[in-house]
């Protein structure tokens, strides 16, 4: 089990909560819980419904979606990264599944105490609009290229 100490340095370490202060963190650390998971375990399944978040304390955990042929890598999350924010958001099933890719220590956030968080403190919110937009960015650039690979193989739909 993690000491207070220890679960907020971790927080601190992670871009979401880098501008939380210090009482906050102090508040967010007992709602925080550990959960260690082995190499090849899923933490969660595309289509699963979540109330949690997960923030890499220590590791690497994939990120993928299903498609006809097997797995597609959408992102690999390490240490200081998160994911499984989006379920928590907006009530819908995950968009994804998440494996650890090598023994993993996560923090997990349920969603109400996410929630009391963000309306704590707003810079939370921020942040995460700042990894959407990431993440928006990174899609459209792999969009882009797959039209442009598929107008040059004469696949693009007129």
């Amino acid at each position: 089990m993690l000491s207070v100490m220890e679960v907020i340095l971790a927080l601190k370490s992670t871009p979401l909560f880098r501008n939380v202060p210090g009482e906050g963190l102090k508040r967010l650390s007992d709602f925080i819980q550990e959960k260690t998971v082995l190499a090849g375990e899923v933490v969660f399944r595309e289509e699963d419904f979540g109330d949690e978040m997960y923030l890499v304390r220590s590791g690497r955990v994939s990120i993928h979606q299903e498609l006809g042929d097997g797995p597609a890598l959408v992102e690999m999350v390490e240490t200081g990264g998160y994911f499984g924010e989006m379920a928590i958001i907006d009530d819908l099933p995950r968009t994804a599944t998440a494996t650890a890719e090598v023994d993993t220590s996560l923090l997990v956030l349920h969603k109400n105490d996410f929630r009391t968080a963000v309306q704590d403190y707003p810079d939370i919110a921020f942040e995460i609009f700042r990894e959407f937009t990431r993440r928006l960015r990174r899609s459209d650039r792999r969009y882009r290229e797959l039209l442009l690979e598929a107008r040059r193989l004469g696949l693009e739909a007129r």
